[in-house]
């Protein structure tokens, strides 16, 4: 039996691994967005994430409560090997888990994921998902993907679930209007250490996020 394989799962997403953050100035420094604005926007980012990696992760019929787990929650919950998305084979166990969801931004718009998880029991893994904003209004402010944000991870597998830590890490840009109106630049990350320890860091628009995940 395969011990501690290896899973790797890239993301990518329009609006989650160590990298230095990097921001390009927003349409020019007289039209950039606010800290609450960009706070608000990375919240709206990562609950889409959240939300994404429920549907995807969360074996069938497990019950998630009425209240959202956090990042962590689910990543400890999570037992890919469970999923649909899984084969066994001659040479082990072959996985590509569909990563799928929509849901509404809270002043209007939608924010949508879409992608797959795919890994093999041999100590190798890669996936994308993708989080695309449409007219997201945040804060006074709607946004869109300008293209994408990409979102990175890599963890290892124990006893077929995902081991701590795991970290998203996300790149990328979005356009924004209509006051302040401009382009920039995304680099943020998650850092999830336990099921009860999760953290948002990073850069949007040259303004530093910060928060739980």
């Amino acid at each position: 039996m395969l011990r501690n394989p290896s899973f790797r799962g890239t993301c990518a997403i329009t609006a989650l691994t160590s990298f230095s953050l990097l921001c390009v100035t927003c349409g020019g420094s007289s039209h950039s967005l606010s800290q609450a604005q960009a706070q608000a926007i990375s919240q709206e980012l990562f609950t889409a994430l959240n939300a994404a990696m429920v549907a995807g992760l969360t074996p069938s019929g497990t019950s998630t409560g009425t209240t959202r787990p956090s990042l962590g929650q689910i990543l400890e919950r999570a037992q890919p090997a469970q999923s649909s998305g899984c084969t066994v084979t001659n040479s082990g166990q072959s996985c590509n888990i569909p990563i799928t969801y929509q849901g509404p931004c809270r002043n209007g718009g939608t924010i949508s994921v879409s992608g797959d998880f795919a890994y093999t029991l041999d100590n190798s893994g890669n996936g994308t998902v993708t989080v695309t904003p449409a007219a997201c209004a945040v804060e006074n402010v709607t946004f869109n993907g300008n293209p994408n944000v990409t979102f990175a991870t890599q963890f290892n597998l124990q006893n077929y679930g995902l081991a701590f830590p795991i970290t998203f890490s996300g790149i990328g840009g979005i356009s924004y209007g209509p006051n302040p109106t401009g382009s920039c630049s995304i680099n943020v990350k998650a850092t999830a250490t336990s099921a009860t320890s999760c953290s948002v860091s990073g850069s949007i628009c040259g303004r530093s996020v910060s928060g739980s995940c």
